[in-house]
């Protein structure tokens, strides 16, 4: 991490084992992590409140999203673009959402 990216989550009150924690916890909640870079995250998370918080906030948004998803469904060319999106986003979760169905 460079030294102004490292000054300003200091600055927020963060390390860098929290910028580990924002960039990667949805493939942690969705077990695509290696073993190791799970254990990292979550020892980390059961010593840090604000990544504590962090991670309720986003199971929360995920199960809320499942649930809509369940009851609403997605068309397949939604599925689609969505996937699209994602992949250019960088988000490893891209291929996921055009399989589940």
């Amino acid at each position: 991490m460079s030294a102004p990216a490292r000054d300003q989550l200091e600055g927020l009150g963060l390390s860098s084992s929290c910028a580990d924690v924002i960039h990667h916890l949805w493939d942690y909640l969705d077990d695509e992590l290696t073993p190791d870079g799970a254990e990292r995250l979550r020892t980390h998370i059961a010593g840090c409140p604000e990544c504590q918080s962090y991670e309720v906030y986003q199971s929360c948004f995920l199960e809320a999203v499942k649930k809509l998803r369940s009851r609403l469904g997605a068309s397949g060319p939604l599925r689609e673009r969505l996937a699209d999106s994602l992949k250019e986003q960088g988000c490893g979760c891209w291929n996921k959402v055009r399989t589940d169905a």
